[in-house]
């Protein structure tokens, strides 16, 4: 196979009177394609029985060479007829023409690319946990792909990785469970980054074309009702000894404000206007979209919020100091630990922070709260459509209370 061959499948039997059948040539060298009538058609070339053209490009030193390149149409599949050839090599004389075409010569291995792609600036702005995963994702993809040059990923390659990852099996003396639809789709999305920073380098003219896979439909998170946060909170205060009140101000903020759980420690207290009555979030610029979002106060989270700074340290300046700073300023960085002893105090073993966020938003939607307007305080960008699909709960007792509002005819 050609050094720059961009695919690796297999190619079509050819009739004894195509042009590669009367060269008697070996299949391994190039031979001069010719038409129907015995005449050589320029800058095309078969080996192998597929069709390469030839064009004169720029080596990037300074001077030009002849390259051959295999021609392949819209599904990455090797051109089949000499009149397809010949389009397609229009197509690549006139990219040469706009200095569109892919950098020629051995390209790097994929495992190698990889390395290139971390150090991009754009990568490493990325939040560490969102690198961490990604070197998770395309370390896995390196143990079956490493091998293989960056131009040569051709979509049976990534569908058979995607089949081994759905089943579980033995990578590269690695052995890996099998996962569910959603995660082989992560792992898809990541492989998908670096081919598009190849794209960018010049290295690949176009994505392979591998489809994700159809997930099954995500189950339906149970709400959180009023009386179980109530004894989530009262879990909180008197089964975590050490910070009992920090967990409960902290779940309570949460609930009253629709924050994130890291973005919620991150909350200095100069962020906080009582004045303005709002509390900006994510204004280190590190929330979800990078964006900062102001939260309007609700008669509870003021509440909490003059409470909370009636107790406040004064030796910190973070809505949550970290209890274990000493001589530093620091934000605390977790409460897991102690929602665990909460929430098994409280008999709720099965709720999150996340399920705080849902909270939230079902009390606002429940209130008669316009979408937009939710919308805005969780920091989505879509004006609502996910608050209705995925975060809207409506408690069974405000379904009830709804239907004998419901009138027909007249009353």
């Amino acid at each position: 196979m050609h050094r720059n061959a961009l695919v690796n499948n297999p190619s079509p039997a050819f009739s004894k009177n195509s042009p590669r059948s009367k060269t008697g040539t070996h299949g391994a060298q190039f031979t001069p394609a010719r038409d129907s009538r015995n005449r050589r058609v320029p800058g095309l070339y078969l080996r192998n029985e597929r069709y390469y053209g030839q064009l004169w490009v720029d080596l990037g030193n300074g001077k030009k060479g002849a390259r051959r390149f295999p021609l392949i149409d819209g599904s990455s599949e090797p051109i089949r007829g000499l009149q397809a050839a010949k389009e397609a090599l229009e197509i690549r004389r006139h990219e040469r023409r706009e200095r569109k075409l892919p950098i020629l010569g051995r390209k790097p291995l994929f495992s190698d690319y990889c390395e290139t792609y971390f150090g991009k600036a754009t990568v490493q702005r990325k939040r560490s946990g969102t690198v961490k995963n990604e070197r998770q994702a395309l370390s896995r993809w390196c143990d079956y792909l490493g091998h293989v040059r960056i131009d040569q990923i051709s979509t049976p390659l990534i569908t058979s990785f995607m089949d081994k990852r759905l089943k579980g099996g033995v990578f590269r003396k690695r052995r890996l469970d099998g996962v569910s639809e959603r995660t082989a789709n992560l792992d898809l999305l990541m492989l998908r980054n670096v081919l598009n920073a190849a794209v960018d380098d010049g290295l690949l003219r176009e994505l392979p074309k591998a489809k994700m896979l159809e997930e099954a439909p995500a189950p339906r998170r149970r709400p959180l009702m009023p009386v179980e946060f109530d004894r989530l909170i009262k879990g909180a205060v008197t089964a975590c000894i050490k910070n009992g009140q920090q967990l409960a101000d902290y779940l309570q903020f949460l609930a009253f404000s629709g924050s994130r759980e890291k973005e919620a420690l991150r909350v200095p207290l100069d962020d906080v206007d009582f004045e303005l009555a709002r509390v900006k979030i994510g204004g280190d610029g590190l929330s979800k979209n990078w964006e900062s979002r102001t939260i309007e106060f609700n008669p509870k989270l003021e509440a909490l919020l003059r409470d909370m700074f009636a107790r406040r340290p004064p030796d910190s300046s973070w809505l949550f100091p970290s209890p274990q700073r000493g001589n530093r300023d620091e934000h605390a960085k977790s409460f897991r630990v102690s929602l665990n002893i909460a929430r098994k105090a409280a008999d709720l073993e099965w709720v999150a922070f996340h399920d705080l966020r849902h909270y939230f938003c079902s009390m606002c939607v429940m209130a008669g709260i316009d979408f937009m307007t939710i919308a805005a305080w969780l920091g989505h960008k879509d004006g609502g459509i996910l608050v209705g699909k995925v975060y809207g709960h409506l408690h069974d007792d405000h379904r009830r209370k709804a239907a004998q509002r419901v009138q027909f005819g007249t009353p």
